[in-house]
């Protein structure tokens, strides 16, 4: 169940109000709207709120509030929260639920960051690993490169030998990384790690490949499109564990939000990616914002909700059967963008400029006569 049903915030960066309202029930929600109605300061305010509300999140940080929060105030039922001190202790936030949170910005998601592979560090314990990736939260919350996904990837291969713990060998996280990507993608292959096969294979102790469509590709040498999903699904994976260090990781209850999510992905990915989403995870809460009306055509599941300013406060409103509306229609109602009316005032546009330049072509053999 979503912890909040109705949430106004006030002072927001950029917009001043924002008034959402949720299906608390609903496991998908999915915000589309013009540019610069606030789709992304919409999840960077629930986010914030969200992350900070958790049992589940602890740090000994002392935020700057004016370079961190993008909100003054922030109410709901039974629930209120104030920021009003330049230092801000994030352990004196109002508590409200026990889910971890991960949010996946759009900055820099189609490219896969090496980081200094010359000095990979050891995994570490869980204890120490939790608290270094919540540290991180706080520091670069709105950048997806800000830490060395390669780097995270050999850290686990590494861990994985059979001296290691059995809470420390999160070899478990590259498995469910691979089935997952099969399942979006059947080229990739998701063998056993330990089979001939080598579905994914670590280079000179500083570089991963995976197997795709029986080639191996580098991580650096992935498209930006597929590069753009690795990090979407690392990241939640990488998130559950440092929050949890479970081993069913697709089915931790939290709440995942994601900016842009179809930036960079193939159309083939953006008609599946929600459904899939919906399935891969079942436990988890969407809260995903997106430009794409093909994106949300493909909703079956969940809210769909239009972002709208109306007397000075930016709202959500619901966007009925959205996977029931042909796109064009749902361009129409969730940009008012008219698509027939569009293609004939351009065609008028061009066909005027073609009887100009006609009449032009016409004075000017005139006047050579």
């Amino acid at each position: 169940m979503f912890p909040f049903e109705k949430i106004d915030f006030s002072g927001v960066k950029g917009i001043d109000k924002l008034s959402l309202t949720f299906n608390p029930s609903s496991k998908m929600n999915v915000f589309i709207g013009n540019n610069g109605v606030g789709k992304t300061k919409c999840l960077e305010c629930l986010y914030q709120l969200l992350l900070l509300s958790s049992n589940s999140y602890a740090s000994d940080s002392y935020i700057t509030t004016e370079k961190f929060f993008v909100f003054n105030d922030v109410k709901s039922e039974g629930y209120s929260q104030k920021i009003e001190n330049t230092f801000f202790d994030i352990n004196e936030f109002s508590k409200k639920h026990n889910y971890p949170v991960i949010y996946i910005p759009a900055l820099n998601r189609g490219r896969l960051s090496s980081g200094n592979l010359a000095t990979i560090t050891p995994l570490g314990e869980y204890e120490e690993r939790k608290k270094a990736y919540f540290d991180n939260l706080i520091k670069s919350w709105r950048d997806s490169d800000s830490s060395s996904i390669e780097e995270w990837f050999v850290q686990r291969v590494l861990s994985g030998n059979a001296l290691s713990s059995e809470e420390d060998n999160r070899i478990v996280e590259l498995t469910t990384i691979l089935d997952i990507l099969h399942k979006i993608d059947n080229r990739i292959d998701n063998s056993p790690i330990s089979s001939d096969v080598k579905p994914m294979m670590l280079h000179g102790g500083k570089s991963i490949s995976f197997l795709v469509d029986g080639q191996r590709r580098r991580l650096n040498e992935l498209s930006s499109g597929f590069a753009s999903l690795v990090k979407i699904i690392q990241s939640i994976v990488s998130g559950y564990s440092f929050f949890t260090n479970r081993t069913d990781i697709s089915d931790v209850e939290g709440i995942v939000l994601i900016d842009e999510i179809e930036s960079h992905l193939h159309i083939s990915w953006q008609a599946k990616i929600i459904p899939l989403l919906n399935k891969l995870f079942p436990n988890t809460i969407f809260i995903i914002a997106t430009h794409s009306s093909l994106v949300l055509s493909q909703m079956t599941e969940g809210d769909a909700y239009r972002l709208i300013k109306e007397n000075g406060v930016v709202i959500n409103k619901i966007i009925e059967c959205p996977s029931n509306i042909a796109i064009v229609d749902l361009l129409q109602e969730a940009f008012d963008t008219d698509v027939n009316t569009l293609k004939i005032e351009l065609a008028t546009i061009a066909n005027q400029e073609k009887q100009k330049q006609a009449i032009l072509d016409l004075l000017f053999s005139n006047r050579g006569e």
